[in-house]
């Protein structure tokens, strides 16, 4: 949370609503565009002076709020990555079964984290894209070159785009809801590709 201001209870439930007007405007129309402080405040019924007393700007309140989003799954794939009793199988299954939750638990929230346009560039970026980064480093310990038919990046950039089709399917109405149900026929895709 931003340290500028300390706030109550109250005024823990405006920046949630300011937090949930920017979730769903991302989710309609994609951002920067659809997503601006003005619309922001009025979707939760503020003025745009009341989000600058809990965000210094809207970027800060983008990059707060994808931070928040991505944390616990990061510490929840940081800590099955760290787990030596877990078969390379069970590490792949659990990576999918975290993430499938972790949209069907707030799927505006994912959408803006892991899928959203205006996000795009965060997770490209090495010092933003840790998932990857750390999936990839654990794909180049478990399996040569040799083995997948690729390098450990390349192979980790075919797994996400394979991991996210579910929510992304699921989200435009393709597949029906829970995405943790899908969970299972992932994990399946998932061994085929890495050659498992």
């Amino acid at each position: 949370m931003s340290e500028h201001i300390r706030i109550g209870t109250k005024g823990a439930r405006t920046r949630q609503r300011l937090i949930d007007a920017m979730l769903l405007l991302v989710s309609r129309g994609g951002m920067p565009g659809g997503a601006t402080v003005r619309s922001i405040a009025h979707h939760a019924g503020v003025t745009e002076a009341v989000l600058y007393r809990y965000f210094p700007n809207k970027e800060a309140m983008f990059q707060e709020v994808w931070e928040s989003i991505q944390c616990p799954m990061m510490e929840a794939k940081v800590a099955l990555l760290a787990d030596d009793s877990k078969s390379i199988h069970e590490v792949l299954h659990e990576w999918i079964r975290v993430t499938y939750e972790q949209f069907d638990t707030d799927p505006a929230a994912f959408h803006y984290a892991m899928l959203a346009d205006g996000t795009a560039e965060w997770r490209e970026d090495p010092q933003y894209n840790a998932q990857s980064r750390i999936f990839a480093e654990w794909l180049g310990q478990h399996f040569g070159q040799e083995e997948i038919g690729m390098t450990a990046g390349r192979a980790c950039d075919y797994f996400v785009a394979l991991l996210l089709s579910v929510p992304r399917d699921v989200r435009a109405g393709m597949l029906p809801r829970p995405a943790a149900q899908y969970v299972d026929q992932t994990y399946a895709a998932a061994e085929r590709l890495l050659g498992l």
